[in-house]
C-alpha cells in the first residue's frame, strides 16, 4: 500500500479553497465595502483631541553674593509635576478656563524639555502639556498652571527683587539730594568736594543695585518662556481605521465563504 502524497493533499485542499472563494467571491468584496463603511463611520465619529503646551523657566537662586548656584525647589523640575497635580491648582486652572475639573485631572503632564538638563543644579526648561476636547479651555488651563508653578517657585526671586528695587530707589534719591545740594550756592568748597566724593560711592552703588537687581529678575525668577496654543490632534486616523476596518471585513468574508459549505452541511445534518 503506498504513502499518501502529502502535496497532492494540500494542492486539493487550495484548490478547493480558491473554489469556494471563487463561488462566493460577493462575500469577501461585501465584507470588504462593509469594513470600508464601519471605518468612515467610526472615523468620522472619532473625538478631536486638543494639545496646548507650554514652557517655564524655573528659575536658577544665586547666593546672596550672587557667586554661587544654590539648591531649591525651582532646581528640581519634579516639582511642576507636584504643582500641576496638585488638586488646589487643577481647579484654580478648571475655574479659570470655565471647565469642570474632572475634565482636568488625568490630562496635564510636564517633562523637562529635552537638552536643557545637562548636569546637576542647572536648572531646567519644562513643558506642561493640557488635552481636552475645547481649544480654549486646555489653552487657559495650561497657561493658568504654567504661571501657577512660577509663582510656587519664584518666591525667593521675588524677595530678592523686591530688596533689589528698594535700594535701587533709595541711591536714586540719594543722588537726586546731592545733586541739588551741589546746585546751590550756599556749599563750602570742602562741602562740595565730600558731597562729590558722596555721589561717586551712590552711583557706584546704584550701578551695582541694578545689575543685581536684573540678575534677579532675569536670571533667578522663573518666567514662563512660550505661551499656550492649542493644537488639534486627531484621535484616532482616519485612513488607518478605514484601512483596519477594510481589512478585517475582508478577513471575515474570506472565513465566511470558506466556511460556508462546511456549515451548511452541519446545518443539514443536524435538521
Amino acid at each position: 500500500m503506498s504513502a499518501p502524497d502529502p502535496d497532492a493533499e494540500r494542492e486539493v485542499d487550495l484548490r478547493s479553497y480558491l473554489s469556494a472563494l471563487s463561488m462566493r467571491w460577493w462575500l469577501p468584496v461585501a465584507g470588504l465595502v462593509a469594513g470600508i463603511v464601519i471605518g468612515l463611520l467610526v472615523s468620522l465619529g472619532g473625538n478631536q483631541v486638543w494639545t496646548a503646551n507650554t514652557t517655564v523657566y524655573l528659575g536658577q537662586p544665586l547666593s546672596p553674593t550672587g557667586s554661587v548656584q544654590i539648591q531649591s525647589d525651582s532646581t528640581n523640575p519634579s516639582v511642576v509635576g507636584t504643582l500641576i497635580h496638585n488638586e488646589v491648582n487643577l481647579r484654580r486652572a478648571a475655574h479659570a478656563a470655565g471647565m469642570p475639573v474632572s475634565k482636568l485631572r488625568g490630562h496635564v503632564s510636564s517633562r523637562p524639555v529635552a537638552g536643557a538638563l545637562t548636569k546637576l543644579g542647572q536648572t531646567p526648561l519644562v513643558q506642561i502639556t493640557v488635552t481636552g476636547s475645547a481649544p480654549r479651555k486646555v489653552q487657559i488651563a495650561a497657561n493658568t498652571l504654567a504661571q501657577i508653578v512660577v509663582a510656587n517657585t519664584s518666591s525667593y526671586a521675588d524677595r530678592l527683587i523686591s530688596t533689589w528695587q528698594e535700594q535701587v530707589s533709595t541711591y536714586t534719591q540719594s543722588l537726586k539730594t546731592i545733586d541739588q545740594a551741589l546746585k546751590s550756592s550756599g556749599l563750602s568748597s570742602a562741602d562740595k568736594l565730600l558731597a562729590t566724593i558722596q555721589r561717586a560711592q551712590f552711583a557706584d552703588q546704584l550701578t551695582t543695585a541694578k545689575q543685581q537687581l536684573a540678575v534677579a529678575q532675569e536670571v533667578e525668577k522663573g518666567s514662563q518662556k512660550t505661551f499656550a496654543a492649542a493644537t488639534k490632534t486627531t484621535a484616532k486616523s482616519r485612513r488607518n481605521t478605514v484601512i483596519v476596518a477594510a481589512l478585517i471585513g475582508l478577513l471575515l468574508g474570506i472565513f465566511a465563504a470558506l466556511l460556508w459549505e462546511p456549515v451548511g452541511r452541519v446545518v443539514r445534518r443536524s435538521s
